[in-house]
């Protein structure tokens, strides 16, 4: 009878490569790929204008109303968006090579400034004729990615000198 269970246990139910995904870096840069691609689909900036009103979101300049199709597209800005997302998402699986996860890390916060240096160009083009802008609450989504993926960034450093100071007293 013993035989028959202990298949189930003389081994870890849970590979080593798939445990390494349960680091603390992992849950901050994936909230970071989701927030960046929620951000994607929402109004970012609304100009009031004399004529009718124009939404940017990271995908186009529309007029909100029933049919908000596109004015025109905003490819920079959603080339910028959709690569820090998955560029967020893609990192989670790099923990085997923390120095490379490090410089993705940089790499998205560099996409994560570029798109609001790239909202504001938009903003600045569009708005001379608007009376007021309304800041829609998505445009606060790439900051706290941008948070998490700093928070993210700390903790992949701190492993990367764990191991390094492990490797020194071997």
């Amino acid at each position: 009878l013993l035989i028959l269970f202990e298949p189930f246990t003389s081994y870890n139910v849970y590979p080593k490569k798939l445990t390494m995904i349960q680091r603390l870096q992992s849950v901050y840069l994936f909230l970071a790929a989701a927030l960046v691609a929620t951000c994607m689909f929402m109004p970012l900036v609304t100009i009031i204008t004399p004529e009718e009103p124009l939404t940017i979101s990271a995908v186009g300049v529309y007029n909100p109303g029933d049919d908000a199709k596109p004015l025109f597209d905003v490819w920079p800005l959603t080339i910028v968006t959709a690569l820090a997302a998955l560029l967020a998402f893609i990192d989670i699986f790099l923990f085997r090579n923390r120095p490379l996860q490090m410089k993705v890390c940089y790499f998205i916060t560099f996409l994560l400034i570029a798109f609001y240096v790239i909202v504001g160009i938009y903003v600045y083009y569009l708005a001379i004729n608007g009376e007021s802008l309304q800041w829609q609450a998505a445009l606060s989504m790439p900051v706290a990615a941008l948070v998490l993926n700093f928070i993210a960034y700390r903790r992949i450093r701190a492993d990367e000198r764990l191991v390094r100071s492990a490797d020194r007293l071997r």
